[in-house]
């Protein structure tokens, strides 16, 4: 009779240990799923300030154009500089964000998709090693090109309205860099995190 008891009991301990570990299963499963719906977010936010960048830059070719050509009458070679690094920086977005989808993170390899964002971070950071060195000589020869072809007060308000728009520009860039780094960042240790465990 007690050996019948305490098998019952020994059964009735193995369903209570099976319905447990499928609870932590569960519960693991639903925590992956919402820490991968966070990443996903941060990813979807990346993703979006680079559409918004590829806008920017579709309008600017254009709009720059026409301000240096027909209103300020700069030369040529100034304007078609411009227009090349705003295409160059347009690729060069496009080539940084390819691949990475906020989907993938749901339903992909973490890994890979570490990958490709720790990629994307690198190319973001090198872009500076060629964007800031590029800006220097770009608003030099602004303002070369301004004194050359503006006289007096013109030549000063055009050179005032650049400035402001150089700083205004600077800072806004800032804050998307930044923004953009800490995000990708955080996908990635969030990912090494998930993969841990």
């Amino acid at each position: 009779m007690e050996k019948i008891n305490e098998n019952i009991e020994l059964e009735q301990m193995k369903e209570q240990l099976s319905i447990l570990k499928k609870k932590l299963e569960n519960e693991s499963i639903l925590n992956d799923r919402l820490m991968r719906k966070a990443m996903s977010e941060k990813v979807s936010k990346i993703n979006h300030d680079a559409i918004a960048a590829y806008i920017i830059i579709f309008f600017a070719i254009p709009y720059c154009t026409w301000v240096f050509i027909y209103l300020l009458n700069l030369s040529w070679w100034f304007c078609g500089v411009t227009d090349i690094f705003l295409l160059i920086a347009l690729i060069y977005t496009y080539i940084s964000h390819r691949g990475i989808r906020s989907n993938e993170i749901l339903e992909g390899n973490l890994l890979e998709v570490s990958y490709k964002i720790a990629r994307m971070k690198k190319m973001y950071a090198d872009w500076l090693k060629i964007g800031v060195p590029f800006l220097v000589i770009w608003i030099t020869w602004f303002v070369l090109e301004v004194l050359h072809n503006s006289k007096g007060e013109e030549a000063h308000g055009v050179l005032i309205g650049g400035a402001v728009g150089a700083v205004i520009g600077v800072v806004i860039g800032s804050w998307k860099y930044r923004r953009i780094q800490r995000k990708a960042k955080e996908v990635i240790e969030q990912i090494h995190e998930q993969c841990k465990e």
